[in-house]
């Protein structure tokens, strides 16, 4: 079993992280209620990409922070990782950031040559794929946060000239 840790700083109130984190996750559900990503990750020059199905649930978290339970697997064969962790969205610094951390391990496959694979490049993809899927959810919550602050001027400005 391997761990991953990966964290973002996202300029996005923790108030509203949250519920923008989540509508990015519902936002992403498929007609047949599926959750697939196609998830990157560049290693030593080289773009690999394979889509995972991703289950997720809010789950309570401890002191200021809102947790959901994160999973993800590949689609179809091959010798992908199956990742198991959580997405934490936490208080930073000010109010106008957050922090989201995603934590979890991870199963590489085939046993010992798994284990040896991971030892020299599995770890780096998958540190890759999990920051991608941070940066992923920054630029996200960034976009959505400023809509909600730009529609808040818009209401603002035309309740001002009534």
């Amino acid at each position: 079993m391997s761990k991953l840790k990966e964290t973002a700083i996202v300029e996005t109130p923790f108030a509203q992280a949250a519920d923008l984190v989540e509508n990015f996750l519902h936002k992403a559900v498929d007609a047949n209620g599926k959750l697939t990503l196609q998830l990157t990750a560049a290693v030593a020059g080289v773009q690999l990409e394979h889509p995972v199905v991703v289950t997720f649930d809010r789950i309570s978290g401890p002191n200021e922070t809102i947790v959901f339970r994160l999973s993800w697997e590949a689609v179809g064969d091959g010798f992908f990782p199956v990742f198991r962790g959580t997405l934490t969205v936490a208080e930073d610094e000010t109010y106008k950031t957050c922090r989201l951390i995603l934590e979890g391990t991870y199963h590489p496959p085939l046993g010992v040559a798994g284990a040896v694979f991971d030892a020299v490049l599995g770890s780096r993809i998958a540190q890759a794929t999990g920051a991608e899927l941070l940066e992923r959810l920054r630029t996200f919550l960034n976009a959505s946060y400023q809509e909600v602050e730009r529609e808040k001027r818009e209401r603002v400005l035309l309740r001002g000239q009534s």
